[in-house]
């Protein structure tokens, strides 16, 4: 078994494809909190259970049948892999193949049992936002976090002469006297009301510039996303000073009692919005502003795909259409029953054409994003694929 902590590669996608017939898939959440292991122990280990009968069921002999129950029985008594959850497993066994991918962003829960590996999930990984920079502000306290596609958030060092709260900031502005009211039965004790809006102010604006030194630093490129976690009115009050190129959004609501785990699960949910919003944002604006730009065709896109035209491949990774893919020319040939079946009119295994598609695109310097049609807006989205081209079309 290889078990994988990294996004896939293209290399490993290039493993993944082809017939390993019987090809077991199985899709799980999971979590880091150990308290959480033993539900995802017993989901992994019924999927794998149905998948063997399935494979039993289609008078697979007898010694391919141990195999796949002996992959079955090293993963699940895997301690490296049990010891290091994160949100999901992506699992994938045949004979003589057992790969195993502990990933950062939540997948759907999926079992499937074929000819090929289905990999339109695998994708999201890599072709999504993963990573991110949250900043928790109160004026109690203020946290910086960076969380990875490989790693769980985690607080990031920063500078002990920057005020560490509101009162502090206030104790550091000129004409303070040592008084303030009593606070109430919030967080910590302290109302946020109570304070002189010019001291959240001054407040708000140090750390905003602080929070943007520091990724300055980590990330000058810009292209981390940072979400504020925060109540009003800090909320406004950060976002107002915060604002450059960076992406930065707000969520809503007071940070204090928030811990490690709880900041990383807002950050994978928050992610998981920004790519739906940003991907609908993309195809309102390629539909409505890229004239001859767009592709619907899969035929088509497969030999543009081909030829390096394609910039950006959209495709809906809960959807499988069936054939292959000949990865010189981008021809298709579907499946029997439109690309529902698991085999071409000649018998010829078939695979997801989608994920190799998108693998294609890649090839050739293209950019691929996955999404659900459900999450889409049906004016401008029809699946199972769209693709801008770098050129319109004559």
């Amino acid at each position: 078994m290889t078990l994988h902590y990294e996004l896939p590669t293209t290399a490993d996608f290039a493993a993944l494809a082809g017939p390993h017939q019987p090809a077991i898939t199985i899709y799980t959440s999971t979590s880091p909190v150990v308290s959480e292991r033993e539900r995802a122990e017993v989901a992994v280990k019924s999927a794998f259970d149905e998948a063997i009968e399935q494979v039993k069921a289609s008078d697979a002999p007898g010694p391919v049948i141990e195999e796949l129950r002996s992959a079955r029985d090293a993963i699940l008594l895997d301690q490296r892999l049990w010891g290091r959850l994160s949100r999901s497993l992506a699992i994938f066994v045949a004979p003589g193949f057992s790969e195993v991918f502990v990933l950062p962003n939540r997948l759907d829960e999926s079992l499937h049992v074929g000819s090929h590996f289905t990999l339109g999930q695998l994708l999201r990984a890599p072709s999504q936002d993963q990573e991110a920079f949250a900043v928790a502000i109160s004026g109690n306290e203020w946290s910086l976090w960076h969380a990875t596609p490989t790693d769980r958030a985690a607080q990031l060092p920063v500078d002990p002469s920057l005020p560490k709260n509101a009162d502090d900031a206030a104790k550091r502005a000129p004409g303070y006297t040592g008084r303030r009211r009593n606070g109430g039965h919030g967080d910590r004790g302290v109302n946020e009301e109570d304070r002189k809006p010019t001291t959240l102010d001054t407040y708000a604006k140090r750390v905003a510039d602080a929070v943007r030194q520091e990724l300055a630093t980590r990330d000058p490129e810009e292209r981390v996303p940072l979400f504020v976690f925060a109540a009003e009115p800090m909320l406004s009050q950060f976002i107002e000073r915060a604002h450059n190129n960076r992406r930065i959004a707000p969520v809503h609501g007071g940070p204090d009692r928030l811990g490690a785990a709880e900041i990383d699960e807002a950050i994978r949910e928050e992610l998981a919005r920004l790519n739906i919003s940003e991907a609908d944002e993309a195809l309102h604006g390629l539909t409505e502003g890229s004239a001859g730009r767009v592709e619907r065709d899969l035929a088509t896109i497969g030999r543009l795909a081909a030829d390096g035209a394609v910039d950006t491949l959209w495709f809906d990774f809960t959807t499988s259409v069936n054939g292959t893919l000949d990865r010189e020319t981008g021809a298709i040939e579907f499946a029997t029953g439109n690309g529902a079946d698991e085999h071409l009119p000649d018998g010829t295994l078939a695979g997801d054409v989608l994920p190799q598609l998108a693998m294609l695109v890649i090839s050739k310097g293209g950019k691929v994003v996955t999404v659900r049609s459900e999450d889409l807006d049906e004016s401008v989205w029809s699946g199972p694929a769209m693709a801008e081209l770098r050129f319109a079309l004559g």
